[in-house]
């Protein structure tokens, strides 16, 4: 089972439980980060560095713990598994890319299906121009707040 497919089983067993959003939220809020990822992203975004979060996690995981430690607005983009909140209060995760429809299509085999990092950093590689390119590079920061995250 996928990751965000075991999330979004997980998000529903504590709804069925009596948990709230707001419950889920101050757990995210609680989890800490290490005050030198704070430091080196504020640090890189200070030098001109565009920030953007490329995460096998979810939009509301990473906009509540981004908010709460008020890092949201050093990102440009986020890019992760969709979320939203249903008519019952309930957090819904879908995947980044639809794997029922069929693979990604990277071929590698070492992602997993909901989400081919390397698909997304190919999309925003075609958005920046040439003359750029090697400037993003070289300002190109991976802060996992201590996850074993890869591309692939």
């Amino acid at each position: 089972m996928p990751w965000n497919t075991l999330i979004h089983t997980v998000m529903g067993e504590l709804h069925a439980r009596g948990k709230t959003l707001h419950d889920v939220a101050e757990v995210l809020r609680a989890a800490p980060i290490d005050p030198h990822v704070v430091a080196a992203i504020k640090a890189a975004y200070g030098l001109g560095c565009d920030l953007r979060v490329l995460s096998d996690a979810n939009r509301f995981f990473i906009e509540t713990i981004l908010d709460h430690h008020g890092l949201r607005g050093y990102f440009s983009e986020i890019n992760t598994n969709p979320s939203h909140v249903d008519a019952d209060s309930r957090l819904r995760i879908a995947p980044h890319h639809d794997f029922h429809a069929g693979p990604h299509s990277c071929g590698l085999g070492t992602c997993p299906p909901n989400m081919c990092k390397g698909q997304v950093l190919d999309r925003t590689r075609v958005g920046i121009s040439s003359n750029t390119l090697s400037a993003v590079a070289t300002k190109t920061l991976s802060a996992a707040a201590g996850l074993g995250v890869g591309v692939c």
